[in-house]
C-alpha cells in the first residue's frame, strides 16, 4: 500500500512539473548576444553562444538552402557549432574587448563561404 502511495505521489509531482518542462527552450532559442561585445561573448555560456550563432547562421542563404534540403534541425546545429568555434577563435586574446562580436562572426561566415 505504501508503494502505491509513493508511485502516485511521484506521478503527481512529475505531472505537476510538466508545464515547467514544456516551457524549456530548445538549443536554438534564447540567444542574447546579437549586440554583444567581444568581452560579452567571451564571458557568455556555451548555450547562449550556440543559440545566438543559430540566429546568425539561419539567415544566411547557403544555410537556409541546406536546411530546406535536409529538413533537419541538426543541419542548423552543425552550422551553428562551426560558427561558435570560429567566433571563439577570432575573439581570443586579440584585445578586441569592446568591439561588436557580430563583425567577427560575419567574418567567420564569409570565410566559411556562407
Amino acid at each position: 500500500m505504501k508503494k502505491i502511495f509513493f508511485i502516485n505521489g511521484v506521478l503527481i509531482l512529475v505531472l505537476g512539473m510538466s508545464p515547467l518542462l514544456a516551457t524549456a527552450e530548445e538549443w536554438y532559442e534564447g540567444g542574447a548576444l546579437h549586440s554583444a561585445t567581444v568581452d560579452d561573448w567571451n564571458s557568455a555560456d556555451a548555450s547562449n553562444k550556440l543559440a545566438t550563432a543559430a540566429d546568425w547562421a539561419s539567415i544566411r542563404p547557403k544555410v537556409q538552402d541546406k536546411l530546406k534540403k535536409s529538413g533537419d534541425i541538426a543541419t542548423l546545429r552543425r552550422f551553428s557549432n562551426k560558427l561558435v568555434k570560429c567566433t571563439n577563435r577570432a575573439t581570443q586574446g586579440k584585445g578586441y574587448g569592446h568591439n561588436p562580436v557580430l563583425g567577427l562572426a560575419e567574418g567567420c561566415m564569409l570565410l566559411m563561404g556562407w
